[in-house]
């Protein structure tokens, strides 16, 4: 008799456990919000704020054509947040800066808790008494974590005369 609930539990042990409940997709309205949170935080210069919209694990990727020439930088989180703090044009060097979001698109997937935001931006910037006017188009891929919805991915490509 003993060997009857011996077997019932191996069963059950072999069972395979149920899926994990699929995170909720996330809502358009939560992903502006946050892509809202990411503008405000730039144009105030704020890069401890913005810091904190970034995943650790977030790659970057700024091509930029300027003047004619073409250029690709790769970066992580912490590289960029650096190059913002104190690299060229880093934001405390810079007299003036705005950064303005217009048209907004996002896209959102439905089999994981993430979105495409594509947002078309005008960033101004004023160095060494020069004004330049940069037009972007930034992808930038937005998924929930642990913490909150974070940058994963972003990639611009920046366009000046």
């Amino acid at each position: 008799m003993r060997l009857l609930p011996a077997l019932l539990l191996a069963a059950l042990v072999l069972l395979p456990a149920a899926p994990a409940p699929a995170a909720p997709p996330l809502a358009e309205g939560e992903v502006r919000a946050f892509m809202s949170q990411v503008e405000h935080a730039s144009r105030a210069r704020d890069v401890g704020r913005l810091a904190a919209t970034l995943s650790p694990d977030c790659r970057i990727e700024l091509r930029t054509r300027i003047g004619g020439q073409e250029r690709v930088t790769l970066m992580t989180r912490d590289e960029y947040l650096e190059m913002l703090t104190s690299g060229f044009a880093s934001f405390k060097d810079l007299q003036a800066y705005d950064y303005e979001v217009g048209e907004q698109t996002i896209a959102i997937e439905h089999d994981a808790p993430a979105a495409t935001v594509v947002s078309q931006v005008t960033e101004t910037i004023v160095l060494g008494g020069q004004r330049q006017v940069t037009h972007s188009e930034e992808t930038a891929r937005v998924e929930r974590r642990a913490d909150g919805l974070k940058l994963v991915a972003v990639s611009a490509l920046t366009t000046a005369p």
